[in-house]
């Protein structure tokens, strides 16, 4: 199984530059997933999605960010994947996924991990919780400041 995928850590959606770089990242790499964590963005809509998604391509979810922290954007390329189900953390967006290509269920889980030591408990409680959920393989990427 080959995916093109990109996991980025992208410290702020909304930065000026940030938006054409993922555009022509996407372009060139024709990704099969996408996930940003850290994304500094509260709310997303239609019109952030087609600054770097033109052709809408993508199915995307997120979980907003709090102040400056968290934040995590989810994109399914839609040709390759079907989304069975999603489901949201404070920390973890996870996504049922059925691979039209090799035809199996798999689950794709995009995690940010609490930076403060107070948190961490939270944290990997959550991160067990959404792994004893699924009997499915996981694909997932972890990322803690």
């Amino acid at each position: 199984m080959t995916l093109q995928a990109l996991v980025w850590n992208c410290r702020g959606l909304r930065k000026k530059g940030v938006s054409t770089f993922l555009k022509n990242l996407i372009f060139q790499y024709q990704f099969d997933f996408i996930g940003l964590q850290e994304t500094m963005v509260v709310d997303c809509d239609n019109s952030l999605f087609r600054k770097f998604d033109s052709l809408q391509q993508y199915l995307w979810e997120w979980i907003p960010s709090r102040g400056k922290s968290r934040g995590i954007l989810v994109g399914i390329k839609t040709s390759r994947f079907d989304v069975g189900s999603f489901k949201k953390g404070d920390y973890i967006l996870q996504m049922n996924l059925w691979d039209k290509e090799i035809r199996m269920k798999w689950n794709l889980m995009i995690v940010y991990g609490a930076a403060q030591e107070e948190h961490k408990i939270d944290f990997l409680t959550e991160l067990s919780r959404f792994c004893d959920a699924s009997s499915e393989p996981y694909l997932g990427e972890v990322t803690s400041t």
